[in-house]
């Protein structure tokens, strides 16, 4: 697995919306996290809490419906990695979202010609990056996996 890094202006807007809404998605499931009688961290999130917070997050959001996908895998992944460390009394502190970072999946871009296609909202606004142009990128690569903005 190889990363490179491409210079470009995001969306400010998709970056802040993202932001906010990784931040709810982590007070929401930390609501979920149950202490034992011995003090040891356990997250129950069934597949219906999850349902029922993506059809919320969804409602007002202008945005491609992945992204609140990949916002609660992201924040899952976060809290899963916390419980562990917390229960080993290796955690400091509860995680915080500190990084305006998009998770982009494979599902919302697509590469032709050397040129990536990304859907910020759905028939409406793309971000197109040329490849071409940044010549340290390969050109034979077989698969492309997500992309982070």
């Amino acid at each position: 697995m190889k990363s490179y890094s491409v210079p470009l202006t995001a969306p400010k807007d998709l970056l802040n919306e993202y932001f906010k809404l990784k931040r709810t998605v982590l007070d929401e499931v930390f609501k979920h996290i149950k202490y034992s009688k011995s003090g040891k961290a356990h997250l129950k999130f069934s597949k219906k809490d999850r349902k029922k917070l993506r059809d919320r997050l969804t409602e007002n959001w202008k945005y491609a419906r992945h992204y609140v996908d990949s916002a609660i895998n992201s924040v899952m992944g976060l809290v899963k990695g916390w419980i562990q460390l917390y229960n080993r009394d290796k955690a400091k502190s509860k995680p915080e979202i500190t990084k305006k970072t998009v998770y982009v999946k494979n599902n919302l871009f697509s590469v032709k010609n050397g040129e990536i296609k990304t859907t910020i909202e759905p028939r409406k606004g793309y971000l197109e990056i040329d490849l071409a142009k940044f010549d340290y990128l390969p050109k034979d690569y077989n698969s492309t996996g997500g992309l982070i903005l």
